[in-house]
């Protein structure tokens, strides 16, 4: 049986469906819509789509996402997350300018964003922002699997401004 999410290898989707569906096959797909519409259509029996975060809130458009599907959601599932600055082998860290993450990730450790003074870039998801780093003067906020996958080194751990920061994960199938 198949669970899609959103994003890449490395994503906090991926870790949430590993986590609580771990002999499910885990199939990445590129937006929201697209789990949507996999599950809809019986390609995937399952989704797993973030809904909100303890510290940032509403994932944007995620719930009508679902309800305009028709999709029921079968459980819901908790995930602690650690957001890590991730950089190029060698990178300098006062030598970064900026960061790409998804908006809900950079919301997430927007003070501690603040606090080293680097720009905000929306990327569709951590991961993927993890997976297309090319330039020394950026970094990503991903988890350290993204970094493990990616070939990147965390420059700075722990960038979530809340400790118990965690997402609300819906588990989602047909009616």
């Amino acid at each position: 049986m198949t669970v899609a999410y959103q994003g890449a290898p490395g994503a906090f989707g991926h870790a949430a469906c590993l986590a609580f569906l771990p002999e499910h096959e885990a199939r990445p797909l590129s937006r929201f819509e697209d789990v949507v519409g996999a599950v809809a259509s019986g390609e995937a029996e399952f989704g797993m789509l973030p809904v909100e975060n303890s510290r940032a809130g509403e994932v944007p458009g995620v719930r009508a996402l679902i309800a305009g599907a028709g999709l029921r959601t079968v459980r819901t599932h908790v995930l602690p997350l650690r957001m890590h600055l991730l950089g190029l082998p060698g990178a300098d860290r006062r030598a970064i300018a900026a960061v790409a993450s998804h908006p809900v990730a950079l919301r997430q450790c927007a003070r501690s964003l603040d606090r080293l003074g680097l720009r905000r870039e929306e990327a569709p998801n951590t991961a993927v922002a993890a997976r297309g780093l090319r330039d020394p003067r950026k970094a990503v906020l991903a988890s350290e699997t993204a970094a493990s996958l990616y070939g990147l080194e965390i420059l700075e751990r722990d960038m979530q401004d809340d400790p118990d920061n965690a997402t609300l994960f819906a588990l989602v199938a047909r009616a």
